[in-house]
């Protein structure tokens, strides 16, 4: 008799465990109205369009309604009538990546007012003192400064480059305005003159750009012409857009024979490792599409099932050379 009950007793929990279950399905697929939004600073760069279309390929993959995706032109004007204009229409979730940090504030603030749940993608929503406001989809920067500069400093020496200091200089470029790329340039700063303390210190330059190709051609060129007397120009940068402008830089003033660059990104170097002679050795490449599928899931998430957003996901990034990439990134 006891066995019987017991059995009973079996069947009506494992009813009531399945019960459960399928509600818990049916109530994710009741949430397959969500509209989520993605604003970029710019689509103009191969890693905003490559990161914005994983995104809106991971939120429907998981369910969304519709993924807007909108281009804010570096112009702070055109993003916040963009935000209005997705706070209007009451969209669920929106992952932003800020033309200037300075709106960070404003911008919390109104999607708070409406509810609406938020994750800062490359570049964080900070207040004046830099503390997050919202939870942050990025990368590794300073470890990825470190990386770099190991590498190049391996390179140059191993290739006995670092015989004519005098004439040799470090060209960092550099975006001060973007707090997340700061720690990057530290890391290349910091490496650097640890690693070759001899280095001549009026010999290491920071170029300022705001994260673009023409702005950063502009601004390398500006440090290469004043510095007539460097002839050998190694050069690290906080973006891979950074890399390409210093690189035409190098190329009008007919110096890219004995430069020597390690890039950030790596979509422009693979291009360039294909070729004989490149002043490009290395990049640092982060996925960004890796990037934007884990903002988008955790948004998703978020959305779908209540789920605690991370405060910060860095994602890692891995050193490829001619020699390799072919193994790590075209499989």
């Amino acid at each position: 008799m006891n066995k019987k009950i017991i059995l009973v007793a079996l069947i009506l929990f494992s009813s009531f465990i399945f019960s459960c279950d399928v509600g818990t399905y049916k109530e994710s697929n009741k949430k397959s109205d969500l509209v989520i939004a993605v604003i970029y600073k710019t689509l103009d760069e191969a890693w905003f369009e490559e990161e914005s279309e994983a995104a809106k390929n991971k939120a429907l993959e998981m369910g969304a309604k519709d993924v807007i995706t909108i281009d804010a032109k570096m112009n702070p004007d055109v993003y916040l009538s963009a935000l209005d204009n997705l706070i209007t229409q009451k969209v669920n979730g929106i992952l932003i990546c800020v033309p200037d940090q300075k709106l960070s504030k404003i911008t919390v603030d109104r999607c708070k007012k409406s509810n609406i749940a938020v994750i800062a993608c490359d570049d964080p929503l900070t207040d004046d003192e830099n503390n997050y406001l919202a939870p942050f989809v990025g990368i590794d920067s300073n470890q990825i400064g470190i990386d770099m500069t190991n590498l190049l400093v391996d390179y140059l020496e191993t290739n006995k480059r670092l015989t004519d200091l005098k004439s040799s200089g470090l060209l960092l470029m550099s975006m001060n305005s973007v707090s997340s790329c700061i720690p990057r340039t530290e890391g290349q700063l910091e490496t650097f003159t640890n690693r070759i303390p001899n280095f001549p210190k009026e010999n290491i330059f920071q170029s300022q750009y705001n994260g673009q190709s023409e702005k950063s051609f502009y601004s390398a060129a500006s440090t290469i012409t004043t510095n007539k007397n460097i002839k050998n120009w190694f050069v690290l940068s906080a973006n891979e857009a950074g890399t390409i402008g210093a690189i035409k830089a190098l190329e009008q003033s007919n110096l890219t024979e004995n430069a020597v660059v390690v890039g950030l990104g790596g979509y422009m170097a693979t291009d360039e490792f294909q070729k004989e002679n490149s002043t490009i050795i290395a990049s640092a490449y982060i996925s960004a599409t890796e990037v934007g599928q884990i903002a988008a899931k955790e948004l998703m998430e978020n959305l779908l099932f209540n789920k605690k957003i991370p405060d910060k996901y860095l994602v890692k990034d891995k050193i490829i050379t001619k020699d390799n990439y072919k193994n790590l990134l075209l499989k």
